[in-house]
């Protein structure tokens, strides 16, 4: 290389560094939780409800009777929990990646159930917490996520599509199509038998049904473009989160869980994806569209 090239490309590397330290100067920490009742701030306190609420059903669960690897999961749920609601630098990944995934895997490895471990990995906890960690972060330009916002869009629109059928549509699968009145769900201590009503098999079903009919006025409005009466994308996440609450009455009239928990849940996953979906789809071109 010349003194000319030399010249030209170390200033050219100080300026860049320089750019970096300025902005790493700016971004603090860690900041501290929302306080007031913006739909920013209502959605960051869902999602660390999500984690407040696992840590409750978990230790409720357990009937106080954990051991050294269910302690350590617990703790990582929680710090995951408040790494997000500080808003801590690389929050995400460190959550997903180090606290979620890792412990979940040495979990396995302590436990001597790697199969078990490495199923709800795939089926459950990737899925679920990938959800709650991201969704957010894709829809609030607050999370300062450095994607192109068509790219985000996409992810959001998958992400949200995915999750709501996956569980949704997984979860009541089993229940709509019994015929025999009762219905084997797991739950943490092993697989349980209820005896379920004609009831709860038609809800099962409204369920499904309304959960996908909501998820196809979703993407007919945000991926097609379609004019569907005025109705814009965040009206079909709206009419698929129902879904949530008919789940959570259906669960507390047969199941063990308390109609207060469930209702619990319904209010999480209703404000964090609703008020998501609603700040993206109406900041930017898609109010034009």
């Amino acid at each position: 290389m010349g003194a000319a090239e030399e010249a030209w490309q170390y200033p050219a590397m100080n300026y860049r560094l320089q750019l970096l330290f300025d902005r790493m100067e700016e971004t603090p920490q860690y900041q501290m939780p929302p306080t007031d009742t913006s739909p920013f701030s209502l959605v960051m306190w869902a999602q660390f409800g999500f984690f407040a609420l696992i840590l409750f059903e978990f230790n409720q669960g357990s009937d106080g009777a954990m051991g050294t690897s269910d302690w350590v999961f617990l703790g990582a749920v929680l710090v995951t929990g408040l790494l997000q609601l500080l808003r801590v630098n690389n929050r995400r990944m460190i959550g997903m990646l180090l606290l979620v995934v890792g412990v979940t895997i040495s979990w396995g490895v302590i436990g001597g159930e790697m199969g078990m471990v490495i199923f709800g990995l795939i089926f459950f906890i990737i899925p679920f917490f990938g959800m709650v960690i991201f969704v957010p972060a894709l829809g609030f330009d607050e999370h300062g996520m450095e994607l192109p916002r068509a790219r985000r869009k996409v992810l959001l629109v998958v992400v949200i599509t995915f999750c709501m059928l996956f569980f949704v549509v997984g979860e009541n699968l089993g229940l709509a199509t019994t015929d025999d009145g009762t219905y084997e769900y797991e739950e943490m201590d092993g697989d349980v038998i209820y005896e379920v009503s004609d009831l709860n098999v038609n809800l099962a079903k409204a369920s499904i049904g309304l959960a996908v009919l909501g998820i196809l006025i979703f993407l007919a409005i945000a991926l097609g473009g379609m004019d569907l009466g005025g109705l814009r994308p965040w009206h079909g996440i709206a009419i698929a989160t129902t879904s949530a609450w008919i789940d959570g009455y259906n669960g507390s009239d047969f199941g063990s869980e308390t109609l207060v928990m469930a209702c619990l849940w319904a209010l999480m996953i209703t404000v964090m994806l609703v008020f998501t979906a609603r700040e993206f789809f109406e900041k930017g071109e898609e109010t034009t569209g």
